[in-house]
């Protein structure tokens, strides 16, 4: 089993910059628009592990910092950069013919940017340097 921190049990919505292309299925959807919806309506929900790498060891996770409250949303600063990201990233052999890991990136570091981070612009380096480990496997 994974290493799931967040589970989302409601859809979400996010207008990416991504658009010209059509991508669906059981977990989320992207728009020609741009739109992308994640389905956490969809069977227990869609979970993901927040910021990347994580590992659990008994009750704890050790890793990549999430960021601290956003009182605006509720959720940690990194909580909906993590989602888009890593819905991208989970289905990457399935969009990658048509999205690059750049494009996913960015609207991971604008997410980040929106909602107050103020490390966005070192956790975009990192997935830069290293998120081409979880994009191709």
């Amino acid at each position: 089993m994974g290493v799931y921190i967040y589970c989302i049990r409601e859809d979400y919505r996010y207008q990416s910059a991504i658009r010209g292309r059509e991508f669906r299925n059981e977990w989320f959807h992207l728009a020609k628009d741009g739109a992308v919806f994640v389905y956490g309506t969809h069977y227990k929900g869609y979970a993901w592990d927040g910021c990347s790498p994580k590992i659990k060891i008994k009750d704890v996770y050790w890793g990549t910092p999430e960021g601290v409250l956003n009182f605006n949303t509720g959720q940690s600063k990194t909580y909906f950069a993590s989602l888009i990201h890593d819905v991208f990233y989970q289905f990457s052999r399935d969009v990658r013919p048509f999205i690059s890991r750049r494009q996913v990136d960015k609207e991971f570091y604008l997410i980040l940017k929106r909602d107050g981070f103020v490390f966005a612009r070192l956790y975009y380096y990192v997935v830069r340097l290293w998120g081409w480990v979880w994009w191709y496997r």
